[in-house]
């Protein structure tokens, strides 16, 4: 049995690793951030360029140019956010962009488990019973329990085979 890699649809052969790269999926966030693109877009043209003023009571034109320079690069920022997941037999490495990146080895942890995500949002929360969660809009995450007592979830899109592949290396009970 194999576990599929994240890009590319590459495999893995004998369960050595599992790798996962999850990009922010949300269709509301996208049609936002268009939306606010095109409105600075288009009213920073209108207004500089053409001359014809924007509504009743304008925004200068600096603040039209900075808020279409400031949405172009919030969209591709987070255009180009992944969560990467990947283990191994001996460490769990998680990679979350400027949001985060948490390294540890096995013997760290306590408690691995595989749920389904509460509603906490997209990005880096705080959540009273998991502690950390990462979350790029899974619907089930790696929830990890550290010796230290330190908590952490992880979103998933592939549940099946992160199982596979944890009870694989024994680090989750059959």
């Amino acid at each position: 049995m194999s576990i599929i890699a994240g890009k590319g649809n590459q495999q893995r052969s004998h369960m050595k690793s599992y790798y996962e790269v999850q990009s922010l999926r949300n269709w509301l966030l996208w049609i936002i951030l268009i939306g606010l693109l095109f409105f600075f877009t288009f009213a920073s043209v209108a207004q500089v360029l053409l001359g014809i003023n924007v509504g009743n009571n304008p925004l200068p034109s600096w603040a039209l140019i900075t808020g279409m320079i400031f949405s172009a690069l919030f969209t591709v920022i987070l255009a180009r956010t992944q969560l990467i997941l990947e283990l191994d037999s001996e460490k769990f490495l998680m990679s979350f962009g400027a949001l985060g990146r948490v390294e540890m080895k096995w013997p760290e942890i306590k408690k691995v488990q595989i749920i389904h995500l509460p509603r906490v949002g997209y990005g880096k929360r705080q959540h009273g019973k998991y502690g950390t969660v990462y979350n790029a809009g899974a619907k089930t995450g790696l929830f990890i329990e550290l010796k230290n007592g330190e908590k952490i979830l992880v979103s998933s899109r592939r549940k099946k085979e992160l199982e596979e592949f944890l009870r694989a290396i024994k680090k989750l009970k059959a």
